[in-house]
C-alpha cells in the first residue's frame, strides 16, 4: 500500500520546552518545519514541577528570551504567582521564579505554535532516522583487526540525514531532525520493584527511534 510522503527543510522530533523552541526558531527563520509529538496533548507539559526560572532554570530562561524565544513570553501570560528567590542573600544570586497554571500554560504555548506561519504539527511517532551515503566523503582513518589477525584500515563512509520516517510508515524528508525527545526514549516509570515502559503522566514512550540512533552510530546512555 503506498505511504504518505512530504517533504520540509526542518523536523522537530518532541513538543516539550526544547522542542516547542527549536520549532519556532526554525519557522521563524523561514524554514518549512513539522515538529512531531506522541500526544499533542502533551504540547509543552510540565509533568514535574510547574515553574519557569529560578536559581538554575532562570539563567537559561533570560538567554532564551535574548535570543527572541517564547518561554518567557508564555509564562508572563499564564503564571499564578511569582517570587523573587535569595532576597536575603546579595543581588547576585536574586532569582525570579514564576508558577504556572499547568493546563493553561501548555493551552498558550500550543495556540502560538499553531498560529506560526511554516510550522506544521503532527501527532506521531519517529520511528527511524533516515540516511544516504555522500558520495565521495570519508570520515575518520579507523584500523581493525581482521578474521586472520592482520590488520586493516577503512575509512567509514559519511552520511547526511535525508528525513525520518514515522511508526506508522510515513516519510518526512528534510535537510536537518532536531531530536527533543527528553526522557521518552525508551522510557520506564519506577516505583519499588516495578518497571513500567512507558513516559510521563501515562504517555507512550518512543520505543524505536533508539534503535535507529545505534544503526547510525550513536552512543546511547541511561541517565
Amino acid at each position: 500500500m503506498p505511504y504518505l510522503e512530504e517533504n520540509y527543510d526542518a523536523v522537530v522530533v518532541g513538543a516539550g520546552h526544547a522542542g516547542c523552541e527549536a520549532a519556532l526558531a526554525c519557522a521563524r527563520l523561514g524554514l518549512e518545519t513539522i515538529m512531531f509529538t506522541v500526544s499533542v496533548d502533551s504540547i509543552a507539559l510540565m509533568p514535574c514541577n510547574p515553574n519557569v526560572g529560578g536559581s538554575s532554570k532562570g539563567h537559561l530562561v533570560r538567554e532564551l528570551d535574548a535570543l527572541g524565544g517564547e518561554m518567557g513570553k508564555n509564562i508572563d501570560k499564564t503564571f499564578i504567582q511569582s517570587k523573587m528567590l535569595n532576597e536575603s542573600k546579595g543581588p547576585a544570586v536574586h532569582s525570579l521564579r514564576a508558577q504556572a497554571d499547568k493546563q493553561e500554560y501548555t493551552r498558550s504555548m500550543r495556540r502560538v505554535l499553531e498560529n506560526t506561519d511554516h510550522l506544521t504539527i503532527r501527532q506521531a511517532e519517529v520511528a527511524e532516522i533516515l540516511t544516504e551515503e555522500i558520495p565521495g566523503e570519508y570520515g575518520t582513518f579507523k584500523e581493525e583487526h581482521g578474521e586472520n589477525g592482520q590488520q586493516e584500515s577503512s575509512y567509514p563512509v559519511k552520511k547526511r540525514i535525508i528525513g525520518v520516517k514515522t511508526y506508522s510508515g510515513a516519510i518526512y524528508k528534510c535537510r536537518a531532525v532536531v531530536l527533543a525527545t527528553g526522557v521518552y526514549l525508551r522510557a520506564r516509570c519506577i516505583y519499588g520493584d516495578v518497571s513500567n515502559p512507558t513516559g510521563p503522566n501515562g504517555l507512550q514512550a518512543a520505543n524505536h527511534l533508539t534503535d535507529s540512533l545505534k544503526a547510525n552510530g550513536i552512543e546511547m546512555y541511561r541517565f
